[in-house]
């Protein structure tokens, strides 16, 4: 397989659903779903749908050696760090791939484009990618069923 370096970039996201256990978060230009546990947000504010949210984030890496990731890095505490994470790829279709992140944190759905491989891609395989925990930023006044 050819080296690719992932690189942790500042993203963005809006919050589109805050039901349930998890928070529902749509990628800034359509590049994604993604959905975590409310602790990974740095902000102790009542999330509603259209608040935005920094953090960073990488393409993904399918790894067939996979490391013992740590993820202690992940904490609301600390600074917004970049941690690199593992995971596990449990969708895969023509156009989109979708990540469980390991320790429960969430999942991870993104354009195949964004998935770096040799191997063709099954559900099953190893990944990894950079992630951080979140910060709110603004409000967006969007109506959610526009998010």
């Amino acid at each position: 397989m050819a080296d690719y370096t992932i690189n942790p970039v500042m993203m963005g996201g809006l919050v589109k659903d805050t039901s349930g256990e998890r928070i529902k978060i749509h990628l800034h230009g359509r590049l994604g779903v993604i959905e975590v546990p409310r602790w990974l947000i740095r902000d102790d504010i009542e999330l509603e749908p259209g608040h935005d949210l920094d953090f960073y984030f990488s393409y993904i890496q399918v790894n067939t050696h996979p490391y013992d990731y740590d993820a202690s890095s992940l904490d609301p505490a600390l600074d917004l760090t970049p941690c690199l994470i593992g995971g596990k790829l449990i969708e895969v279709n023509d156009t989109a791939a979708k990540i469980e992140m390991m320790n429960n944190l969430g999942t991870v759905a993104v354009p195949r484009r964004w998935l770096f491989t040799n191997d063709a891609l099954e559900e099953g395989q190893n990944c990894e990618f950079y992630f951080s925990c979140m910060n709110v930023v603004g409000k967006k006044d969007i109506p959610p069923e526009s998010i």
